[in-house]
């Protein structure tokens, strides 16, 4: 546990050091932490040879990613996503059909959707940070580690009913209650400090909580995703890089797949109320 907490104390600090400036800092550090998640999902999901450093299609699936953050630093509109995600398409394809039959489809199919999960959610967060309140939105999605900690301490305390017994055993409905509930007070908070030093709109708060109510139920979905991956893999971590957390992956699981839908709500949600 004290490993743990040390390890969420410096990720703290590191997630500070480049959301707050933002700009090619944040960038850079997203484009890292997506090379590394890519390098953990295709050691899990079985596209990595074991004894070869990368294979062809690994390469493939970095050569997108390097490509992905390039257009985003370069475009800065999610619009233009679609790009990355044709290029990756058929860059991994075209591998697969020139090196057939060295792979199977399955596993040019989960190159790509590799690419998807980790790279492409996470990079949401740097639109998330040019866009008006930036500085304060772009935090929002790690409103699912609050949900995590306190599903995990509702579900110690009332926890009765399993949530998804097969796949999480230990997940209860009442912890994600509670999880629920924690994330939308943290979203109020959120909300009052947005009214007070921005936007001086008591509609914001409502805002806000809305966010995290729907924020909330997406990351838990997202941690079920990333535990489902592993159990059909057969593997306990991800990887090794966080001490008492494992990879990446194991970190930002829930994080990961709640980006891109706080970015949209917040593009859709707060202009209606300025």
């Amino acid at each position: 546990m004290k490993t743990r907490v040390i390890s969420g104390i410096v990720i703290g600090i590191v997630l500070a050091a480049v959301l707050i400036p933002g700009g090619n800092l944040l960038a850079g550090t997203l484009l890292v932490v997506s090379l590394i998640s890519y390098f953990e999902l295709t050691r899990a999901t079985g596209i990595h040879e074991e004894g070869k450093r990368f294979n062809s299609l690994e390469l493939c699936g970095y050569v997108s990613v390097v490509v992905h953050y390039a257009q985003m630093a370069l475009v800065k509109d999610y619009r233009y996503y679609i790009f990355s995600l044709m290029f990756a398409f058929f860059l991994i394809m075209v591998c697969y059909v020139l090196s057939f039959p060295k792979y199977t489809s399955p596993q040019a199919i989960t190159a790509f959707f590799c690419f998807v999960y980790a790279p492409v959610n996470m990079s949401f967060v740097y639109l998330l940070r040019i866009r008006p309140l930036g500085i304060y939105f772009a935090w929002i999605p790690f409103i699912a580690w609050v949900c995590d900690t306190c599903a995990y301490f509702s579900g110690r305390a009332f926890g009765k009913h399993k949530l998804v017994p097969v796949l999480s055993p230990k997940k209860t409905v009442e912890g994600a209650i509670g999880g629920i509930i924690g994330s939308v007070a943290v979203g109020a908070i959120f909300g009052y400090v947005l009214y007070t030093n921005e936007n001086h709109n008591i509609m914001i708060i409502i805002t806000m909580m809305i966010i995290t109510l729907i924020g909330s139920i997406i990351a838990q979905l997202g941690d079920l995703l990333a535990s489902g991956i592993k159990r059909d893999h057969n593997i306990k971590d991800y990887g090794h890089i966080i001490p008492g957390h494992g990879g990446i992956m194991d970190r930002f699981d829930s994080v990961i797949f709640v980006i891109p839908c706080i970015y949209f709500l917040a593009a859709v949600l707060v202009p209606l109320i300025k």
